[in-house]
């Protein structure tokens, strides 16, 4: 088949895709599923090698990420339900002041979202939010978009978060790299892209309301004050597995492949084994040390499972779209056809990631399909380690964009804090741009100094 006829069929798949899940409401993981068969039996597959194909996709990819995407919703559960972001919260509040409180705010979304999923954290967040609002009074909007968009930034740039990872995974990228710079690109779109907010919160203002349940939840933590962990402890339990993954990064670059540092922290430094090692110890530290019973840290690790059920379903049904393309050749033909274009690589991994995002609404999916859409063209150029990391970062900025009313999280941060929709429209759809933006710019400076 020829590769014009081949790249028919890729794009037609990416457009079916959209469409499917856009105007048909399936829910990704069988629009994935359903397109993967399409694309395979239009491109030539035998009929007899299909579902070995989707199964073999499914595995590869999920063999990567659940343990990360599992563990690190286990380590974000304990530290919610230990009342660790209320400890955050509070101690940065006192350091920074009633002035700085939009800052600390959102330096309080960036520390806690790093292991939580950007949905529940959020949510978990909220009683904070409110509480510093009726204290300070004004427009909602200078509280909830720092906090909002610093979480947003986390979890598209940084793993645990099952995006990121899934593109890693997708692209073979070094975890460690990818962290690395991801953080180097995360944190200048925070403290930068914070600087545009008062542009937009200055002419859409939303009134701070109040809430009975809230008020008492906040009266509860008053009185709770002796039995709260302390702020340390808990940003102890949040860099841990980060710290032990950068050793395992850095011990792998520095030391010869036979020294005795190195082989250890190969284990201890992977992603799946610093977070189980943190889940442990927060288990202790958070929970049994400060008197809870085994059968509540049971009850609390359960819980952080189910929301991720999908979350690691629509991952692997990434894993069988991107297996199908590869085996079907479609992949290939278009690497031949970018590779002619021109266009940077790395700047047509952020316009393409952007373009999924605002298309259909997840960035997850958005970094999945470009990750799978890309791979070809990074075997035929052989990108280097720190390479694929860098446009793996990039993927991750692209997909950051043009949040709008087909995200879920724009709906969760409307809706509490009745936002609406044309106000959301105005100030979280740009600003999530902007972030984006000033991360890609940031990982494309990297580009082209290393």
């Amino acid at each position: 088949m020829s590769n014009e006829m081949l790249i028919l069929i890729g794009i037609a798949s990416v457009f079916a895709l959209l469409f499917i899940m856009i105007k048909g409401k399936v829910h990704p993981f069988l629009a994935l599923g359903l397109v993967s068969i399409a694309v395979a039996l239009s491109a030539g597959i035998p009929m007899s090698k299909v579902i070995p194909t989707l199964i073999s996709g499914m595995g590869g990819t999920l063999g990567g990420v659940a343990l990360i995407v599992g563990l690190g919703a286990m380590l974000g559960k304990i530290i919610e339900k230990s009342n660790g972001a209320d400890v955050l919260a509070s101690w940065l509040l006192e350091k920074f002041g009633e002035k700085r409180a939009p800052f600390a705010l959102g330096i309080t979304g960036f520390i806690f979202g790093i292991p939580v999923f950007v949905d529940v954290g959020f949510i978990v967040l909220i009683p904070i939010i409110f509480s510093v609002a009726r204290r300070l009074g004004g427009n909602m909007l200078v509280y909830t978009l720092p906090i909002g968009l610093a979480m947003l930034a986390v979890h598209v740039f940084l793993p645990p978060h099952p995006g990121i990872v899934a593109g890693a995974q997708t692209l073979q990228a070094d975890i460690g790299l990818v962290l690395a710079f991801g953080f180097l690109a995360a944190l200048p779109a925070h403290l930068i892209g914070q600087m545009f907010i008062p542009f937009f919160t200055k002419n859409n203002h939303v009134k701070v309301s109040t809430s009975t349940d809230l008020i008492q939840h906040q009266k509860q933590l008053s009185h709770q004050t002796d039995g709260l962990p302390k702020f340390g402890t808990v940003l102890a339990m949040i860099v841990t597995p980060l710290i032990l993954i950068m050793l395992g990064t850095v011990t792998a670059t520095v030391l010869p492949k036979d020294n005795g540092i190195r082989e250890i922290f190969s284990m201890v430094g992977s992603s799946p084994f610093a977070l189980m090692f943190s889940v442990f110890l927060s288990s202790y530290v958070l929970g049994i040390r400060r008197g809870w019973k085994a059968d509540k840290v049971e009850e609390v690790l359960n819980s952080a499972l189910a929301p991720i059920a999908g979350i690691i379903l629509i991952t692997g049904a990434g894993g069988m779209f991107g297996k199908v393309l590869d085996a079907s050749g479609v992949g290939k033909a278009l690497a031949d056809v970018l590779s002619s274009t021109g266009l940077p690589l790395l700047a047509l991994a952020f316009i393409l990631s952007a373009l999924l995002r605002a298309a259909q609404g997840s960035a997850t999916v958005a970094t999945i399909t470009t990750a799978t859409i890309i791979m070809p063209a990074i075997a035929v150029e052989q990108y280097t380690g720190v390479q694929v990391a860098l446009l793996t970062v990039a993927i991750g900025a692209g997909s950051m964009t043009l949040s709008h009313v087909n995200d879920s999280l724009f709906w969760v941060w409307t809706k509490f804090f009745n936002i609406s929709v044309s106000e959301g429209l105005r100030t979280w759809t740009p600003l999530t741009t902007i972030y984006g933006t000033i991360g890609f710019l940031v990982t494309a400076l990297i580009w082209s100094v290393i």
